[in-house]
């Protein structure tokens, strides 16, 4: 499957845009993780969770933030 271009919405990473992977049916995968910063180096650093939305009239998919998994 290709991967797919996404914005992201709400949370520390808003209107950053990233590729996912796409699923079976051709949309992006419908929840992703990505790493917060950690202050701290030697932290290990909560997870942000983002979860598919709906494509924006140009065509570009929406990942909004759901919360922090640690």
């Amino acid at each position: 499957m290709p991967d797919i271009r996404v914005r992201l919405r709400g949370g520390p990473r808003d209107g950053a845009e990233i590729t996912v992977p796409a699923d079976g049916s051709g949309k992006p995968v419908p929840r992703i993780t990505l790493p917060a910063r950690a202050r701290n180096a030697h932290a290990v650093p909560p997870q942000l969770a983002y979860e598919r939305g709906r494509r924006g009239p140009d065509g570009t998919w929406e990942f909004h933030y759901v919360g922090a998994e640690t």
